[in-house]
Formats: C-alpha cells, sequence, structure tokens
C-alpha cells in the first residue's frame, strides 16, 4: 500500500484476464488495511464505517449459506418455481462490491421476514391516498379486492410492510393519517416473495411485480424512490416501447407508477411512498441467481463454447444495436438481465428490465424534454452500456462458464470475440483497447454512488489481447 507502506499478501488461486480472482485464505486484517489506505490516499474519514458495514454483508451472507444448508426441505417450493428460485438464491451477490449484502435497517427478525436469500414471502400492505396528493402515469392493475376495500375519493397504492412500519412513525404521515388522507387498507392479497433486489416484490399469481421504497440501506443506498427516479424509468419507458423488435430478446415492460405527489406532500414523503408497476415472466431466471450456484449452472452446458456462442448472440447483439441505431443505453448488468432456458439448458431468449437504469443518448432524442434525467451525452451512455452488459454481464458469465464447466476463459472471450466479429455493431468495442469498470470500493468509500468512478481494465475482446 504506497501511502500506508503497508503490505498484504495473497495467494491466488484463479487468475482472471477481468479481475474475477479466486484467492486462498484472506488475511484478517486485509479488510482494515485496504480501508486504511484509502483513507491515507483520499483524506475521507470513513474507514471505520465502511469496515463495520462490509462485516455486516459478511455476517449476511454467512447467515444466509448456514440457513440455505439448514432447510434442504425448503429447495423443493423453490425449485418449483425457477424464476423465484433463480431470484431467492443470490447469496453474495456483486463480486466486486465490497458490501453486497449490506441491509443497514433491517433486524435479525427483519432478515427472516423479509430477506430473499431466506425465501421469504409475505402479504403487502395497502393505504389508499386522497386523490389530491396522488400523482399517477400510465397503468396500475389494481386487484379487485383492492379496489372493493378503498373508499371513494381515494387511490390504493401497495406497500412493503417493512416500509409501511417505517411510514407509520413518521410524523408527517401520522398527520396524513389523522387528517383521513391516508387510510390504512391492512394486509390484502396471497402473498409475493422478494426478488433479488430485495426491495422489489413478484406477485406470481398476477404475474406482475411491484417495485417498492425501502428505507433500508442495500448495497450503497436507502433504497426509496425519488421523484427523480420514477420520472427518469417513466421517460425511458417511452422511448424503449418505440425500439423495434430484436430476435430473441425482450424487455420488462414498466406500465406505470403511482406517487405521493411532490408539490402536495413534499419530495421527502413522496420518495418514501409510491409504487412502480412491471410485468413479469415466469419462464425468465435472473442472471444473478444462475451465477451464483455455478455448479448447477454448469450442470447441462454440454459445451460452453456453443452455449456461450449462442448467449452472446441473444444478449450483447440487441444491446449494441439498441444503442447504435436507437441511442438507448440498457444498465444490464447481471440482477437486471434474465434468460430463458430450454429443456438442454441451452439459451433461448435474453430479456432486461429496470427501465431507471436505462440512459438514453440526449442526442438521438430531441423529443424528450432536455432536462429529463434519463438523458445523457453519448460517450457517458456508451461508457454505462459497455460496463453494464460487457465489463459486469458478461464478465460475470464467461468467469462462471469457465471456472465451473473448467474451460479457459481465454478462450471463452475469444468465442465471443468471434461472435461478434461480423457485427458492424460491435466494431467499436472489439478495437477498444480497454474496457470501463466501476471503481467500486473507492466509489463507496467517498459516497459516490450516484456518480462512481471509474476504471480502465485490458479489453479481453480485442484481437491482440493476451
Amino acid at each position: 500500500m504506497p501511502t500506508t507502506g503497508r503490505t498484504v499478501r495473497l495467494s491466488v488461486t484463479h487468475a482472471s484476464p477481468t479481475g474475477h480472482h479466486d484467492y486462498a485464505a484472506v488475511p484478517h486484517n486485509a479488510v482494515r488495511t485496504v480501508l486504511d489506505e484509502l483513507e491515507a490516499r483520499t483524506g475521507f474519514r470513513g474507514a471505520r464505517v465502511l469496515e463495520a458495514q462490509i462485516a455486516g454483508s459478511a455476517e449476511n451472507t454467512a447467515r444466509f449459506l448456514a440457513a440455505r444448508g439448514r432447510s434442504a426441505q425448503d429447495r423443493p417450493q423453490r425449485d418449483g418455481d425457477p424464476a423465484r428460485a433463480a431470484e431467492q438464491n443470490v447469496l453474495f451477490g456483486h463480486p466486486f462490491h465490497p458490501t453486497p449484502k449490506s441491509s443497514e435497517g433491517f433486524s435479525a427478525r427483519d432478515l427472516r421476514d423479509f430477506a430473499p436469500e431466506l425465501g421469504a414471502e409475505f402479504s403487502l400492505e395497502y393505504v389508499a391516498l386522497a386523490r389530491e396528493l396522488v400523482h399517477d402515469e400510465g397503468r396500475l392493475p389494481v386487484p379487485e379486492y383492492v379496489t372493493a376495500a378503498t373508499p371513494a375519493g381515494f387511490a390504493p397504492i401497495p406497500v412493503h410492510p417493512w416500509q409501511y412500519r417505517h411510514l407509520m412513525r413518521n410524523p408527517a404521515v401520522r398527520k396524513l393519517v389523522d387528517e383521513g388522507a391516508i387510510v390504512s387498507l391492512g394486509r390484502l392479497g396471497p402473498p409475493v416473495y422478494p426478488t433479488s433486489s430485495v426491495r422489489t416484490v413478484c406477485d406470481p399469481a398476477a404475474g406482475s411485480s411491484w417495485k417498492l421504497p425501502l428505507h433500508v440501506r442495500i448495497t450503497n443506498f436507502v433504497r426509496n424512490t425519488p421523484w427523480e427516479h420514477l420520472r427518469r424509468a417513466a421517460d425511458a419507458m417511452r422511448i424503449v416501447a418505440a425500439l423495434p423488435t430484436y430476435d430473441g430478446f425482450g424487455v420488462v415492460a414498466e406500465n406505470g407508477f403511482r406517487t405521493l405527489a411532490p408539490g402536495a406532500a413534499g419530495h421527502g414523503l413522496a420518495c418514501e411512498l409510491n409504487a412502480l408497476h412491471r410485468s413479469s415472466d415466469p419462464e425468465a431466471l435472473v442472471l444473478a441467481g444462475l451465477l451464483d450456484d455455478p455448479a448447477r449452472f454448469a450442470a447441462r452446458i454440454a459445451d460452453p463454447a456453443e452455449w456461450l456462442a449462442r448467449y452472446v448472440t441473444l444478449a450483447q447483439r440487441p444491446l449494441l444495436t439498441a444503442f447504435t441505431d436507437h441511442g438507448v443505453a440498457f444498465e444490464a448488468h447481471v440482477q437486471n438481465s434474465l434468460v430463458c432456458l430450454d429443456d438442454d439448458g441451452m439459451p433461448t431468449r435474453f430479456l432486461v428490465r429496470d427501465m431507471e437504469g436505462v440512459a438514453i443518448d440526449r442526442a438521438r432524442h430531441p423529443g424528450l424534454p432536455p432536462e429529463s434525467p434519463a438523458m445523457y451525452h453519448h460517450d457517458e451512455a456508451w461508457q454505462r452500456l459497455v460496463y453494464h452488459a460487457v465489463t459486469n454481464q458478461l464478465g460475470h458469465v464467461i468467469h462462471t462458464l469457465g471456472t465451473s464447466a473448467r474451460a479457459s476463459e481465454r478462450a471463452l472471450w475469444t468465442v465471443a470475440r468471434e461472435t461478434m466479429r461480423p457485427w458492424p455493431e460491435a466494431e467499436s468495442l472489439l478495437t477498444a483497447p480497454t474496457l470501463p469498470a466501476k471503481a467500486n470500493l473507492l466509489s463507496r468509500f467517498v459516497q459516490r454512488g450516484e456518480r462512481p468512478y471509474f476504471v480502465e481494465i485490458p479489453n479481453p475482446l480485442r484481437e491482440d489481447a493476451s
């Protein structure tokens, strides 16, 4: 560590061209040594806080692994719903994030009740909001049993049970309840289950999902939903809905949202009480869940190179084409990417979700308001696409495929390159000397989650990559 002059020695048991290295036992002081170096180098005083958060994330992971080992009887239920099994199987999370399983705000009991990794399911709370306090966009399918319980002149909204308790401790919410502007409808409907993001819940009976605010720090952020995020998602969906169809590629549609109107309730409260509705596909498996269970992922793959070539065609070509032809950069990291597999385990379809992360090239879409938070300059939108779709997603796929199927990662990157070589839209990607990689630790340390730092890594897709 050049600033502090200290040293950490690690044994690398597997070296990866994109940094997905595997290590032998890590020294107990490694975390503190690295954080002390960051503190000395940046002048930012946050080492002890982040050290505690890293410890909390690691403790959660250990709890999830232990519970999964004890709860083998739960596997048949989850395996009977492959989409749920994949969503709730992300026990480790982002391999380059210092706190991938952080859940500050959840107690041990809350984890038991609400953590997807522990197989949680629960019914949603519903509240009814006086119409003059509500802002709606798009379409929100409200179940008949909720409509029947909603007073005239009010609009219902689903609420995560943890968030409901949090809201009812808020004096501003209590005031609205006392004034009769917010009415509790109670827990209604069949159980839903939390997906890998914790805050989003899937209603398998209705074939849909709700993205809900949750005042809990998951990885970097407290997961409430500011107005800017709702606006970004709605603006992006307008552009995405007009894209042409691509063979084997789909977008998980976001149909509309309902929120406390910021002008009526204030932005601070509005970001804590809203709901965004999205469709769901019961056949689609979240990629993060498949990659977190490498042995099961690779068990049915007879030919890793053939599997990868098909996957790259389904996933990467539409993502690159949507940007090249239409200026749309999807945030296609592994938790936003879903695949459908045939009976032989081969990919047949690729889907991307979460419109709040889409970046629109402002030069290509003058019809959107110039202040729309979905708008980005061309170079930044391209950087986001390449990081999420290639560095994060494809890099993780190739690492897991290579290590679990005992194939060379570099050979698999060659397969990916040769698959992309005939595509005009891939030319700049294949000739770039480097790929952007998010500096997760540094960005988390100095609290730049929304505008993270990036570093450059050698591009393994380039012809002369060694």
